[in-house]
């Protein structure tokens, strides 16, 4: 059951239509975040349906990679340079990159007149906020030891590795891309490889085990989900700007398409 709860911990119904802006975000965002945090307390959210669907296979999923992170941790080379260049590649999913990510497509909008790239920016930098205020409220009921200097992996010792930061974050951000642009097939491809590449190197770089990242992945779908349901506005399909993110020497580049 805990593990349910931790599931409806980034859970929300979900409502569509509410116009986006600037000015509106911090109440709105403050309204969502209230509907996440309450949602494992409300009976609702435990109907048959969701339980049997989503509840049961994700706490199976969970307790299977829970159970194998040492085992599946070991396989891996461990290398120096493993560690490091996965280390590189992580930090397109830290918060400072999201953040920059989101705020430039929102200011790109901005100047060029694109409602749908404004959206975009906003709704991701709100999704990123759900999904870091959920992710450490879980780390701080779990304190999980981060796979370094032989840890075991052990809960309630006062670590911090339990779930992914990196991995809810970008796959947060993740989804509102692909679902903002899911006219161009593209992006959802660029977008979710780019998150499901930052989850990796979380384990290669020694930072996190791998039920840390299914589960700060799924933290991070569903809060990008939720918050695109209830926000998107249709009348914005036909916008045209489109935001391309790719790998250049030393980092990534963010630009946009006409």
């Amino acid at each position: 059951m805990k593990k349910a709860g931790l599931l409806m911990l980034v859970c929300a119904a979900c409502a569509v239509g509410e116009e986006v802006s600037v000015r509106t975000l911090p109440k709105r965002f403050a309204a969502d975040e209230w509907k996440i945090l309450s949602s494992p307390f409300r009976p609702s959210s435990y109907n048959a349906q969701r339980v049997t669907r989503y509840i049961v296979p994700f706490a199976l999923v969970t307790g299977a990679l829970i159970a194998t992170d040492r085992r599946s941790g070991a396989a891996l080379p461990n290398t120096q340079d493993q560690r490091v260049w996965s280390g590189r590649v992580s930090q397109l999913g830290a918060w400072y990159s999201l953040t920059g990510i989101s705020g430039a497509t929102y200011l790109a909008g901005r100047f060029t007149g694109n409602g749908r790239a404004q959206e975009t920016g906003l709704l991701a930098l709100e999704a990123l906020g759900h999904a870091q205020v959920s992710v450490f409220a879980i780390k701080q009921l779990t304190n999980r030891e981060r796979p370094q200097d032989d840890a075991k992996g052990r809960f309630w010792q006062g670590g911090t590795s339990f779930p992914s930061g990196h991995s809810a974050g970008a796959f947060a951000v993740a989804t509102v891309f692909a679902h903002e642009y899911q006219g161009h097939r593209a992006v959802p491809v660029v977008a979710y490889s780019l998150a499901t590449a930052v989850s990796l190197s979380r384990v290669g770089a020694q930072k996190h085990w791998p039920s840390d990242i299914f589960v700060g992945g799924t933290i991070g779908y569903l809060m990008g989900r939720t918050t695109f349901k209830r926000h998107h506005q249709d009348s914005l399909r036909g916008s045209r700007l489109m935001p391309q993110v790719g790998m250049v020497r030393g980092g990534a580049a963010l630009h946009w398409k006409f």
